[in-house]
């Protein structure tokens, strides 16, 4: 029984010398990024507007990529996508971007989502 006992205990001292090796710090890469500048003209008027997404599945995986790229586009000031409504606002200069502008960026964005209803009111089905 004392022979189990000191085989145990061996292999438990083992197990933690061989599982505890000299751990490093992990490494850290730094990848470098694009940052593009878009202009936006100050003296624009901007307008705001809201339209329903269909298609979102999830909070990360689906709004915030259209979120991103609305975001991206010329012209567009603010854009945010609310997940639990299945609704985009935009805030916009119109001599840059309009509704097609919009409807094409969230189709790019996979094409699961689609633009149905701009403004409260509902856009013909394709």
């Amino acid at each position: 029984m004392k022979t189990i006992v000191k085989i145990s205990i061996l292999l438990a001292l083992i197990t933690t010398g061989v599982g505890c090796k000299n751990q490093t710090e992990p490494e850290v890469k730094t990848v470098p990024t694009e940052v593009v500048e878009k202009q936006l003209n100050p003296d624009a008027e901007y307008v705001t507007a809201s339209f329903e997404i269909e298609g979102m599945a999830c909070p990360m995986g689906c709004a915030k990529p259209i979120e991103k790229n609305l975001a991206k586009l010329d012209g567009v000031k603010e854009a945010r996508v609310d997940f639990e409504t299945k609704t985009a606002t935009v805030v916009y200069d119109q001599a840059m971007a309009d509704q097609t502008t919009f409807i094409n960026s969230v189709k790019q964005t996979g094409n699961t989502y689609q633009v149905i209803s701009w403004n409260g009111n509902q856009l013909p089905s394709e």
